[in-house]
């Protein structure tokens, strides 16, 4: 019986670890109402996973369409443009971000980068997938940051770290994050 109450100290210990405190930023003279309509910049990849930006910045999109929060603009017209003028989106300068905002119509654009995305499937039985994401909101009249955030999550559930099933992949992880921050945002 004594095994119990440290049992369950240890679950919760080993869950804590899990959560990790989003750092965000939220410019406090920005009018987020006046926004009406966003585009939403192809993500930039700073991770092995070649494909993870173009699935996250997918489920970005989705999320941010399924939200209502914004009109947002067709992300091929986005992408055009962005080949088009050759943009690298991971350094973009204010007079680029402005011109941008001047082609797709837009008031501000959302920019997002993957800094991590594991799938967790090293050596251990265990998979443990871990995702860290930044997205920002810029104003494209004057390419201020509106809003912003990067946060971590990790997947390994309770029952596969004590039992060696279950687990998250990372596209879920990826998915709860924005879910939640875009939640946020809206409030």
């Amino acid at each position: 019986m004594r095994r119990l109450p440290i049992t369950l100290l240890v679950v919760a210990l080993a869950a804590s670890a899990c959560a990790r405190v989003p750092s965000r930023y939220v410019n406090k003279s920005a009018d987020l109402d006046a926004i009406a309509t966003v585009a939403v910049l192809p993500f930039e990849n700073v991770t092995n996973d070649k494909l993870c930006a173009e699935r996250v910045h997918k489920i970005f999109v989705t999320e941010l369409l399924s939200s209502g929060a914004f009109q947002v603009v067709e992300p091929g017209q986005v992408i055009r443009i962005v080949r088009r003028d050759q943009l690298d989106v991971g350094a973009l300068a204010p007079e680029d971000i402005k011109r941008l905002g001047e082609a797709l119509k837009v008031q501000a654009i959302f920019l997002g980068a993957i800094l991590e995305y594991d799938e967790g499937r090293g050596s251990g039985s265990v998979p443990s997938p871990r995702v860290k994401l930044q997205i920002r909101l810029v104003e494209t009249e004057t390419a201020t940051t509106l809003w912003s955030v990067t946060r971590t999550r990790a997947g390994a559930t309770v029952a596969a770290r004590l039992f060696g099933v279950g687990g998250v992949p990372a596209s879920s992880l990826a998915e709860e994050i924005i879910r939640d921050e875009l939640a946020q945002l809206a409030r």
